[in-house]
């Protein structure tokens, strides 16, 4: 699917951020009016069980009253909508998918799709961010919102295009930091190469494992933007949080991997490989950067040569999500000795 921006204020946006690659001159947003703005407009259908558990915190006030809180509303007489309810909304939002419900009980599908469920993928995916990000020194609240806001094109489409109509919504709403995410969310540092999409004409991954544009190729505005954009720490540990993070849960990113391909059954043969070894390259750096110790196949960095078959590249990428989970598993046990 080409990719391409609505007009050229967009399209010079991302050109001017692609160029700078300076975030740290960038203001970033608390995770609180993070997710204010992903609910934003979200029906009372996709919100009525997080709006249950608002009405019970503030007791007096009816489920409608709730979810006009939700949608930046003070409720006349009763509750004047300020920091400290969008700090209360988003952490009855955590408690809710912690429980094991989505924010909302609508379905699509024959029952089979839950519409809120993009949600509750995005705050898995904060959540499990900020793990991360404390457990090599970035800044787990950057982190946090970017991840929070990654998927939010999706409240406009759930096509491939809801990475670059993220992007558009969050510069409107001058969020320029985490606009970035909703392009790299997607694709890994190669260039335009994702997890589940068919890969543009012209793309070709080649011997040596080094993806290209054969010349004279058409490249979609997102490709532009990735062959100017250099990943950051905070891109990488997105690309392996939207790996591990469900509706439900955090899986293993093998797991996960799994579960896209049952699901989607998309992965290109002309990305695929090149895709999986880059993945298993970054869940190695970060355990790297942790000082974790890896085991001698995992020392070099992995290409998708000529000659490596899938099964092979599976077979390390297996290895490395085990010790990353586990890593993982560990991280969640040190949060919590920390709230204790």
């Amino acid at each position: 699917m080409k990719l391409m921006f609505k007009n050229d204020y967009y399209k010079q946006k991302a050109f001017e951020l692609s160029l700078s690659n300076n975030d740290k001159k960038r203001n970033y947003h608390n995770v609180f009016d993070a997710f204010l703005l992903l609910i934003k407009g979200i029906k009372i259908s996709d919100l009525n069980n997080l709006c249950i558990l608002i009405k019970e915190y503030y007791n007096n006030i009816s489920i409608n009253e709730a979810y006009l809180l939700t949608q930046g509303e003070s409720i006349p007489n009763k509750i004047v909508f300020n920091d400290s309810v969008k700090e209360n909304i988003y952490l009855l939002a955590k408690k809710c998918i912690e429980s094991g419900k989505h924010l909302g009980n609508n379905t699509i599908n024959d029952g089979n799709i839950n519409t809120s469920s993009w949600i509750s993928h995005s705050l898995f995916s904060s959540i499990l961010a900020s793990q991360l990000a404390n457990a090599i020194g970035l800044d787990s609240k950057k982190i946090e919102s970017i991840a929070l806001l990654h998927d939010i094109g999706r409240k406009q489409t759930h096509t491939f295009e809801h990475t670059i109509r993220g992007f558009e919504m969050l510069i409107d709403a001058n969020y320029e930091t985490e606009a970035i995410g909703c392009i790299t969310h997607s694709f890994l540092g190669g260039g335009r190469c994702s997890s589940n999409e068919l890969a543009e004409p012209g793309f070709f991954v080649d011997d040596n494992g080094i993806p290209h544009f054969k010349d004279g190729a058409f490249k979609d505005d997102i490709t532009i933007f990735l062959e100017n954009y250099k990943y950051t720490m905070y891109d990488i540990i997105l690309n392996i949080t939207d790996l591990m993070a469900t509706d439900k849960g955090i899986v293993s990113p093998m797991d996960r991997i799994k579960d896209i391909e049952s699901r989607r059954k998309s992965f290109d043969p002309a990305n695929r490989n090149f895709f999986l070894a880059e993945f298993t390259n970054y869940l190695v750096l970060i355990l790297k950067i942790m000082e974790r110790p890896v085991p001698k196949v995992l020392e070099n960095k992995l290409y998708a040569k000529k000659g490596i078959s899938t099964d092979e590249i599976m077979e390390k990428l297996k290895i490395a999500s085990d010790l990353f989970y586990n890593e993982y598993i560990e991280q969640c046990k040190i949060q919590f000795q920390k709230k204790k």
